[in-house]
């Protein structure tokens, strides 16, 4: 009750007031608290309807395929002086998963993971993001999947928060955060339908500092408080001009497929991320006859040192139609053989001085384990 309304319920009475009946006070006291009501913002106040499509998507995402095949990444930073870029390699690393349900062949799975190891990384910096899109289509996809099909699907997004803009500001973040033992991360729950999506977020404050490592023991936490959260949910109906229902990794894998098939399909699409309409487009890309990739571990062993062969790069850029912002990226893809349609690199650059560069590990591991 805000201090306004507490003036009104205890106000000065006029002399007319005070034989008032109790039976008086009453029916005044619930008028002003239906006033009350109804002047909340509808969004301020959780129903019933927001809750089923959000609890609902909760449950795709914890019954997800629990066998796909998974692509090892390795980290490497690189920092730009003046003219050239420097670099240090094995700083982080992580997973892009990808898998049809057994039981339900209509079921998609799309799941990341990338970020920075505190044990390796400069200034012992801890930062990562996990994000896990499982897609329900009309009908059995084929390969590729066609992204029309979509009837509906889920994103659930888990991150170490940070505000820092640099890696001197991250340290102070994660100094503040050990001497207060108060760690800070952020989950995501985004469920989009043919027109209709809602999200919710919330923070999670953990006495431990959740690492890349450490996302399977995590995970379940982050969806126990998305699932009994009562902050109120974002809400676009009529699809915002968007009626595609898929959402972020769906729409980059669909735009790859379709550059990998030359078959001039669209080069830009709409999805729906946080309830809000994003455009993702290929602006560019360019065949790359052959490239040699050569990264080491922290210790200076060699860990992976490989050329390929006729790889595909494909140069992204994703905008938010409301706010504008825009967030550049870069997949080189495999073309031919075991590699065809696998990211072999991927290069992400939040500015001109700064660079993260994923490489493909050797080895593609089948998991036999739950992602979940």
């Amino acid at each position: 009750m805000s201090p306004g309304t507490t003036e009104l319920l205890h106000a000065k009475r006029h002399p007319s007031q005070e034989t008032a009946s109790p039976r008086r006070h009453y029916r005044r006291a619930k008028f002003l608290l239906v006033l009350l009501f109804i002047f909340i913002p509808l969004s301020a106040r959780p129903t019933a309807s927001d809750r089923a499509p959000i609890v609902e998507a909760l449950g795709w995402v914890r019954n997800a395929p629990a066998d796909p095949v998974q692509f090892d990444y390795v980290m490497t930073a690189r920092v730009r002086l003046l003219f050239f870029w420097t670099g240090k390699d094995d700083v982080g690393g992580g997973f892009i998963r990808r898998g049809f349900s057994k039981n339900d062949p209509r079921q998609e799975l799309l799941q990341v993971l990338f970020g920075s190891d505190p044990a390796k990384a400069p200034r012992a910096i801890n930062r990562w993001g996990a994000g896990t899109e499982v897609i329900r289509h009309k009908e059995a996809p084929s390969t590729p999947a066609n992204g029309d099909d979509i009837v509906s699907s889920a994103f659930f997004g888990f991150m170490k928060s940070s505000t820092g803009k640099s890696a001197s500001e991250m340290q102070e973040e994660l100094k503040k955060e050990k001497d207060h033992g108060e760690h800070l991360f952020t989950g995501i729950l985004s469920r989009v339908d043919a027109g209709r999506a809602i999200s919710l977020t919330v923070p999670l404050s953990s006495e431990i500092d959740y690492n890349l490592h450490q996302y399977a023991q995590a995970e379940p936490i982050m969806l126990e408080k998305l699932s009994s959260s009562q902050r109120p949910p974002r809400v676009l109906e009529n699809s915002g001009g968007c009626a595609r229902a898929g959402e972020f990794l769906g729409t980059v894998s669909e735009l790859l497929d379709a550059a990998l098939q030359n078959h001039g399909g669209p080069r830009s699409l709409c999805y729906v991320y946080d309830a809000q309409v994003n455009i993702l487009t290929i602006e560019h890309t360019v065949s790359v006859p052959k490239l040699a990739v050569k990264t080491k571990t922290s210790k200076g062993a060699m860990l992976a040192d490989r050329t390929y062969e006729d790889l595909l790069e494909t140069d992204f850029l994703t905008a938010n139609k409301a706010t504008g912002r825009k967030v550049y990226f870069s997949i080189l893809l495999g073309t031919k053989g075991d590699q065809r349609g696998v990211p072999v690199q991927i290069r992400y650059q939040p500015n001109w001085w700064f660079q993260v560069v994923l490489n493909l590990l050797p080895k593609t591991v089948p998991q036999s384990q739950p992602p979940h």
